[in-house]
């Protein structure tokens, strides 16, 4: 039997951890790497690792979003945070370490981006706002937070590399005003539990993540 699409088990689950598996938020604005930190990472741990990866393609709403971002904002944030739940791995598995590639509140950073642009009213991000921070309330802790930190020049870098036919409008202005916010939201993140990692070389030291992971 089901209820608004929960199962049972899933809504007495809720705010619970699984077993003893840490939980790790691999953060940063679009086009930092999260995903290729990800795959990394995942490679490197083999099955003592699981994931929740992004996945743009799976939003419906994203094409109409970047054509028409103030009559689609409001869908695509939405969609973006159920995405989390159709494929709930974060609740369901045992592994040692969970990553989420961008943790769920930090969707929130985009959404304010899109408000200060005028793509969502105001009462449309406080229910953005108030949606997100309820159900993130009923998550698992992040236990460790992975922020990457790159210049404007590496951000286009890896959004032109990615092929991707819909963010190729996007301009510079975007990416520069997007990595603002993101910069002013990683002060909030805790220090003792965050790691920053500077992407602009490339080169980072992988093993020194998977300590701090670890730790």
């Amino acid at each position: 039997m089901r209820e608004a699409g929960i199962s049972l088990r899933m809504a007495r689950n809720f705010g619970r951890g699984v077993g003893s598996m840490k939980y790790i938020a691999i953060c940063g604005t679009v086009g930092s790497g999260k995903t290729t930190l990800l795959r990394r990472l995942t490679q490197r741990l083999g099955d003592r690792a699981a994931w929740h990866e992004e996945r743009p393609q799976d939003n419906p709403f994203i094409t109409d979003y970047y054509a028409d971002t103030k009559r689609w904002t409001f869908h695509a944030q939405v969609s973006f945070l159920s995405l989390y739940f159709d494929r709930p791995k974060w609740r369901e598995e045992t592994a040692e370490l969970f990553f989420f590639d961008r943790c769920f509140l930090e969707n929130l950073v985009i959404a304010q981006y899109r408000r200060d642009q005028g793509d969502l009213t105001e009462d449309e991000y406080q229910t953005l706002c108030q949606l997100a921070n309820g159900v993130s309330a009923l998550m698992p802790r992040i236990d460790k937070y992975i922020y990457l930190d790159c210049s404007i020049n590496t951000i286009l870098e890896h959004i032109r590399g990615r092929g991707r036919d819909y963010e190729d409008e996007l301009d510079l202005m975007y990416v520069y005003e997007l990595k603002a916010l993101y910069d002013e939201w990683a002060k909030t993140l805790p220090p003792d539990r965050t790691l920053v990692v500077h992407m602009d070389d490339g080169e980072y030291d992988l093993e020194k993540i998977v300590k701090f992971i670890e730790a």
